[in-house]
């Protein structure tokens, strides 16, 4: 960010892999199991406040195996978060926030998933371009958010920071689920934290999922920290914006230099 949507941040990208039918057939049997693999294996991962994890660390084993590109696509409501971007920076406590995700290319032919990310903070709904270039590697993105449309941000604050995205665990199919998790640390410390329980319903159990999977990949050592996990109220919400609201901005500036942010 000095980029800006259209910047590469991985060149040579291919097409993603087509995504195995059978992967979204999997359903609620696919969570329970691989939740419950995670809590009869290995300890949880155990993390601290001097460096980010890397994905490797962060990811239970099957993302790596599993996940696909199209795994991000649709619309999300996020259950709960920890991130003090969205509470306490909105005072009262945001409410009907939705991620609605869409793969696309920019012009220079680097895939990337075009958020619009939306939040209701004191009772005015507020919509957000989020973009998150693909990696190499799976289930790793890099993301930047060029305009800050929330309460009590300045819009140009988060303009130069890049935010590395991991998807730590998911469910897939229609009542699938995402766990993300963004990190940034500088000179022994880590900065900032963002965890997002990203759910295509809205029930009790795929949020007692996904916080399952969250303390069985270690977690817990941050949402435990501070304000907590915050559970996000989606009564009296309206319909979630779709992503292609913001479309010209994500394909309208030209490739830049933005990759040697990551030399």
């Amino acid at each position: 960010q000095a980029l800006a949507p259209g910047r590469p941040l991985l060149t040579g990208s291919r097409a993603p892999p087509p995504m195995a039918g059978r992967s979204w057939r999997l359903g609620g049997a696919f969570a329970l199991g691989q939740v419950a693999a995670s809590l009869s294996g290995p300890a949880p991962p155990v993390f601290n406040n001097t460096r980010c994890p890397s994905s490797s660390e962060l990811q239970a084993p099957h993302v790596v195996e599993q996940f696909r590109p199209e795994m991000l696509e649709g619309v999300f409501y996020e259950l709960a978060f920890h991130d003090y971007m969205q509470w306490p920076l909105c005072p009262l406590r945001p409410k009907c926030i939705t991620s609605s995700k869409r793969l696309q290319v920019h012009p220079d032919g680097v895939h990337f998933v075009n958020d619009t990310w939306s939040i209701n903070c004191c009772g005015k709904s507020y919509s957000n371009s989020l973009y998150f270039n693909l990696t190499r590697q799976t289930g790793f993105l890099r993301g930047y958010w060029p305009t800050a449309r929330v309460p009590y941000l300045p819009e140009n604050i988060t303009r130069d920071v890049v935010f590395p995205d991991t998807v730590v665990d998911f469910k897939p199919g229609p009542s699938g689920w995402l766990l993300e998790l963004q990190c940034i640390s500088s000179h022994g410390r880590v900065l900032y934290v963002g965890i997002n329980f990203y759910s295509k319903t809205k029930s009790e159990d795929n949020f007692r999922e996904i916080e399952a999977a969250a303390r069985a990949r270690g977690l817990g050592f941050w949402m435990d920290q501070g304000l907590g996990l915050t559970r996000v109220d989606h009564s009296d919400c309206a319909a979630p914006p779709l992503s292609d609201t913001h479309d010209r901005e994500a394909s309208g500036v030209a490739p830049g230099n933005a990759m040697a942010l990551f030399v």
